[in-house]
C-alpha cells in the first residue's frame, strides 16, 4: 500500500534567489505527493506537522529551521520523515548525502531509511520560564548564535550567507563565563566564545565535527574560546572540510548541562531564542526514521 505524504513547504527557506529551485523541487514531487501545503508564518510548519494524522510521511522542503519546526508537531512513532533540502544550511540533510545528490525525489524513496538520533533540550530562560525541544543537528551558544543572527541579515547571499557572517562575527568574538558538566561528571567554570553539542559533521556547511555520526547514541560536544586569527583559520579548515585546523577538542556525550553567568542567545538548528540562563542536552537514540539515498557504516 502506498504511502500518503504530506510536504511542507517553507519558501523562506535559502533567501530570495530560491523561488525558481523551490518551483522546480514542487513540480517533480507532485505525483508522489498527497498534499502540498506551504508555511506562512513562523511556527506554521508545526502546527502543519500536527494536523497530518492521516499521513505516514511528511517531507520538509526547507532549512534546518523548518525540520525543527515540524519535529513539534509530527508523531515520530507513527509518521517518517523525508528531507527536502531547500535552505541555506541543510546539516543533516549534507550528513545524509542528500545536498548536491539524489535529487529531491530520491528523498521520498524508502528502500534505504534509517534511524536518526535526536537532541531533547531543556531551556530555562532567565525569567524561569522552562520549554522543551528537538534538535536534529546543532545546539550553539555564543559565536554560532552570533554568525545565525548575522546570517540573516546576509540572507541575500543564499548558501555562502553563512560563510560571510563567519568571517564578519570571527573579526569580533565575546566570551562569556558558564558551568558545564557532561553525565555525572564533576561541574566546571568555563570562560567561552562558543558552546556546542552537535549530532551531525556539519554545522551548516561548514565540516566541524569530521568524527560525528546522527546515529551512534551520542553526541559531540566543543567548548571554543576563540581570538581573531584562532577563529578564522579554524573557519577556513572546517569550509574546506579537510580538518587541517581543529583548536578545539571534541568531547562525546548523552549529557551535557550549561548554566550561563549571564543570559545568552540559544540557537537550535538554525533558530534563535533570546535570554536563555541554562540548558540541559540528552541524546534521545534512534528516536526519528529518516530518509537518506547513501547508507552510512
Amino acid at each position: 500500500m502506498s504511502r500518503q505524504w504530506l510536504v511542507i513547504v517553507n519558501p523562506r527557506s535559502g533567501g530570495n534567489r530560491n523561488r525558481g529551485r523551490l518551483a522546480a523541487m514542487l513540480a517533480g514531487l507532485q505525483p508522489p505527493a498527497h498534499t502540498i501545503v506551504t508555511t506562512r508564518y513562523p511556527g506554521h510548519a508545526a502546527k502543519l506537522a500536527m494536523a497530518a494524522e492521516a499521513d505516514g510521511g511528511v517531507a520538509a522542503v526547507g532549512g534546518d529551521g523548518t525540520l525543527f519546526e515540524i519535529l513539534r508537531g509530527v508523531d515520530r512513532k507513527q509518521q517518517r520523515i523525508a528531507l527536502i533540502p531547500a535552505g541555506r544550511g541543510n546539516s543533516l540533510a549534507r550528513d545524509l548525502g542528500l545536498v548536491n545528490g539524489g535529487g529531491p525525489l530520491a528523498a521520498m524513496h524508502w528502500e534505504q531509511t534509517r534511524f536518526i538520533d535526536l537532541l531533547e533540550v531543556t531551556v530555562t530562560r532567565a525569567d524561569g520560564a522552562v520549554s522543551t525541544h528537538l534538535s536534529a543537528s546543532t545546539v550553539a551558544v555564543g559565536y554560532p548564535a552570533a554568525v545565525v543572527l548575522l546570517a540573516r541579515k546576509l540572507a541575500r547571499l543564499g548558501r555562502m550567507s553563512y560563510a560571510a557572517a563567519a568571517t564578519v562575527a570571527a573579526t569580533r568574538p565575546l566570551h562569556f563565563g558558564a558551568c558545564v558538566q557532561y553525565g555525572d561528571g564533576i561541574p566546571r567554570d568555563v570562560r567561552l566564545s562558543g558552546f556546542i553539542a552537535n549530532n551531525t559533521q556539519h554545522l551548516a556547511n561548514f565540516v566541524v565535527f569530521r568524527k560525528a555520526s546522527y546515529c551512534d547514541g551520542m553526541f559531540e560536544v566543543m567548548e571554543m574560546d576563540a581570538g581573531v586569527v584562532k577563529q578564522t583559520m579554524h573557519n577556513v579548515s572546517a569550509l574546506s572540510g579537510t580538518g587541517v585546523y581543529e583548536p578545539y577538542p571534541h568531547t562525546q556525550a548523552t549529557r551535557a548541562r550549561l548554566w550561563l553567568e549571564a543570559p545568552q542567545t540559544l540557537m537550535l538548528d538554525g533558530e534563535l531564542f533570546p535570554d536563555v540562563a541554562s540548558l540541559d542536552v540528552r541524546i534521545l537514540p534512534s528516536a526519528l526514521e529518516c530518509n537518506g539515498p547513501k547508507a552510512r557504516a
